[in-house]
This record gives C-alpha cells, sequence and structure tokens, in this order.
C-alpha cells in the first residue's frame, strides 16, 4: 500500500504504475486463492485497505468485479471500500456512479444516478459529496 501512495504521488509514469498494479493483481490474485479476501481477521485493518487499495488501481475489470463480490458477500468489509470499487467499476463500464467517489481530474464528480447520492453515501458511511469536492478543489 505504502509503494502505492507513494508511486502516485510522484511525476506520473504511467507504464511504472501499469507494471506495478498488474504485479499487485496477480499478487491478489494468488493470496484470494490461497487464503480468500484478505479480511481484517485475516490480515488487519491495515492489510484490509491495502488489499482494496490495490484492487481499486487493478488494471484488470474482471478482477474488480470479482472482488466487489467477494466485499458485498463478507460480513468484515469496510462498507466505504465496496462503494469506492463499486462507482470505479461503474466508470469504467461507461455507467453512472452511485456514490459519488471517482472524480474526474477537473475535480467534479463522473456522471451520477439519479436519486439522492448524500443519502446513498450516508448508508455506506461517506459524508456528503460537497464536503470531498471542497476538500479536493481546495488550494
Amino acid at each position: 500500500m505504502d509503494a502505492d501512495i507513494q508511486m502516485r504521488r510522484a511525476e506520473v509514469d504511467a507504464a511504472a504504475w501499469l507494471a506495478f498494479d498488474t504485479e499487485s493483481t496477480a499478487l491478489l490474485r494468488e493470496t484470494i486463492a490461497a487464503h480468500g479476501w484478505p479480511s481484517r481477521s485475516l490480515v488487519g485493518e491495515d492489510g484490509a485497505t491495502a488489499a482494496w487499495l490495490l484492487t481499486q488501481h487493478s488494471p484488470d475489470l474482471e478482477f474488480q468485479r470479482e472482488v466487489l463480490a467477494l466485499l458485498i458477500a463478507s460480513e468484515e468489509t469496510d462498507s466505504r471500500h465496496a462503494a469506492y470499487l463499486h462507482d470505479r467499476i461503474c466508470i469504467r463500464e461507461g455507467r453512472p456512479q452511485r456514490y459519488g467517489t471517482q472524480l474526474r481530474p477537473d475535480g467534479q464528480p463522473f456522471e451520477l444516478e439519479a436519486g439522492d447520492v448524500d443519502e446513498r453515501r450516508a448508508a455506506v458511511g461517506l459524508g456528503p459529496l460537497a464536503d470531498d469536492l471542497a476538500r479536493f478543489t481546495s488550494p
């Protein structure tokens, strides 16, 4: 997780990102095959968050779908992780996102499903969308 975060804070190197994300996906696939989803009880809070973050950045859409199903089925899942992954998948598939977690480079959310996004966000433990937008657009 630390390597992922450090890399994304540095100058963009698309080839390095793809190589890292592809390798991380392969490692996670092996881990899941051997032990199941790296849940909090298996790897702790930091480990579960790391697995989710690496999944968020995976170039393999089918893998992301598989993990989302695992997250939804698990009683140990941080519902915010499932919400972020759900939205990431929607954006990759060209569909509106449900929770407004994915922002365009200009800091505005990609298209949203109809209805009250803040109500959906609250149901999974996320704050109001306006708070996230303010955080990403503040100098």
